[in-house]
């Protein structure tokens, strides 16, 4: 069997020799095709990771929220049971259980309250303190977030230490507003986060559930993943609980989706100049049967098969496209290769701090798997390109072959 293919491939590689110009502008057919996929794809997969990567540094990835779910028009309120359910899906590390409420304050500053544990939040949350520590449990006291902070000493004066007094609304079975207040201390200022975090008020759960928020179930459920690796497995528990979950890895799964689509879109303009080298191979093919219909009419007389010629003219094809294929992730490699070296140094120059990350980074991601798609692409286009030739050069009848005298 591997003698029959060497002489198959040894015959294929003399009939081509026969026609280079020929076979030289074909294999260019496919070898650009081939680049323009590679390449586009390339650029896009080295975006999609330059965006993930940026949300990974910039973000806490292995942080997220259970939010109540949505079954109908019903909303899922967040039960004691579900948020143990939650603690113990798969890849879950810590997870704290917390209640949310707006609350004003003397002079009109509207303040989002979240109610959390303070074991909770110190093994959730991770803070880091300029100043003060975490709040007690069972007590008034409370920790504000770094622009919170910053908010109520500019317009207010509340310094560290200073009672705060925190007025709730709600309205009683006429509709009318009744206004609760309540005297909380600060603590503890949270360092800046760059999350929501920044611009919350935290407070012991108990205090925040006697005040009258949770309205029979919890707000949601605070979740540090074992990784960012683990992150989507985590969201993936969630949802299978009836919650939603939300966090940073949104961000990354927007990027994902949004990226797939560009890839795509590239994907179909680069495929369609790897179709015209497709096109190109059928049409060598054709003209190589027609010149070459006495040469096999007389092969086909002295013991050829049938399967014997469609072989023999596949086999050219398959050549033809490994050439153009193996040349076309060259050329990929190469403008990959160009990107990286002189693209990041024009999109910083051009548009300054904004891609001020794309200098020491690779703008296109060529992978093994891409180039090894790219070559089989291209074999498996040029091999079907080849059925219509190879099958017409298969019927041919050897006497009127012969006779022909091509």
């Amino acid at each position: 069997m591997s003698s029959r293919i060497l002489e198959f491939f040894s015959l294929a590689i003399r009939q081509l020799s026969r026609r280079k110009v020929r076979v030289i502008l074909t294999v260019a057919g496919i070898a650009i095709g081939v680049a323009a996929l590679v390449g586009t794809v390339a650029l896009g997969e080295g975006i999609r990771s330059q965006a993930v990567e940026a949300i990974r540094t910039q973000s806490d990835l292995t942080l997220l929220e259970a939010l109540p779910g949505i079954d109908g028009n019903t909303l899922q309120l967040i039960t004691p049971s579900r948020a143990e359910a939650v603690e113990k899906l798969p890849f879950v590390k810590e997870s704290a259980p917390l209640v949310r409420g707006t609350y004003a304050t003397k002079g009109q500053t509207y303040i989002q309250v979240a109610g959390i544990p303070s074991a909770g939040a110190d093994a959730v949350l991770r803070p880091s303190f300029t100043r003060g520590a975490m709040f007690t449990p069972g007590s008034h006291d409370v920790v504000l977030g770094a622009a919170l902070a910053e908010k109520l000493q500019r317009f207010e004066g509340v310094r560290m230490g200073d009672p705060l007094i925190l007025i709730r609304r709600s309205y009683d079975t006429q509709g009318r507003p009744i206004d609760e207040e309540v005297t909380v201390v600060p603590v503890g200022v949270i360092d800046e986060r760059g999350d929501e975090y920044d611009q919350v008020l935290l407070m012991d759960l108990d205090l925040a559930l006697s005040l009258g928020e949770g309205d029979g179930g919890y707000s949601g459920v605070l979740i540090r993943a074992e990784g960012p690796d683990n992150v989507f497995a985590v969201a993936d528990g969630v949802r299978g609980l009836g919650l939603s979950p939300t966090g940073s890895f949104e961000q990354i799964e927007a990027v994902n989706r949004m990226m797939d689509m560009v890839v795509i879109f590239l994907g179909i303009f680069a495929g369609l100049s790897l179709l015209v080298g497709g096109l190109m191979i059928a049409s060598t093919m054709i003209t190589s049967v027609y010149e070459r219909t006495r040469e096999i009419g007389i092969a086909m007389a002295v013991g050829a098969s049938e399967r014997d010629v469609m072989e023999m003219i596949l086999t050219e094809c398959a050549v033809l496209g490994c050439i153009g294929g193996i040349f076309g992730d060259l050329l990929g490699v190469f403008f990959a290769t160009v990107m990286n070296t002189l693209g990041g140094q024009f999109l910083a120059s051009r548009f300054g701090d904004v891609f001020a990350g794309f200098l020491d980074s690779e703008i296109a991601l060529v992978t093994i798997p891409l180039l090894a798609a790219g070559l089989c692409l291209a074999l498996g286009l040029s091999l079907l390109a080849g059925l219509y030739p190879a099958w017409k050069a298969s019927r041919l009848n050897p006497v009127e072959a012969i006779r022909s005298g091509r």
